[in-house]
């Protein structure tokens, strides 16, 4: 089939109906054979996919977002002197609280260290050991447990 001719007329008509630039706009109606309808359906169902490859997108950067706090969440900031733990927060709760105040913080940090407490992160998996530890067991590496007097 003949290529159709693609007039300046009908170049200048997608680009105003479809808000193309002139290479977008001839590019589609060669690819539609000069048809001006036929153009602006793939315009818009190439429009119509990029908005759904923007939508999954989004969703897989809002499940990676929500899999970090809810890490953030499980670990936590543990500001400890002599086996007594003194505060106990959420990392994510101490990273908001940084970053709304981050004077605030850098000022209880520095307290902490001159009052010679230890800040530590644990991770979930830290804080059954933990839990473990002071239950008096300790988890064996052949799956038994030993009781610690």
């Amino acid at each position: 089939m003949a290529e159709a001719e693609i007039t300046l007329d009908k170049v200048d008509c997608l680009r105003d109906r479809a808000n193309l630039s002139y290479e977008e706009a001839v590019d589609y109606l060669r690819r539609a054979n000069g048809d001006i309808v036929q153009a602006l359906v793939l315009v818009e169902r190439d429009l119509s996919e990029g908005r759904r490859k923007l939508v999954a997108k989004g969703n897989e950067i809002v499940a990676k977002l929500k899999e970090l706090v809810r890490t953030g969440n499980e670990m936590k900031i543990r500001v400890s002197q002599r086996d007594k733990t003194l505060v106990e927060v959420p990392v994510t709760a101490g990273i908001v609280g940084a970053m709304l105040a981050p004077q605030v913080a850098v000022l209880g940090a520095l307290t902490a260290l001159a009052t010679r407490c230890a800040i530590s992160i644990d991770s979930p998996k830290d804080l059954k050991a933990a839990a473990q530890a002071q239950e008096g067991t300790v988890a064996q590496p052949d799956g038994g447990s030993s009781f610690q007097a």
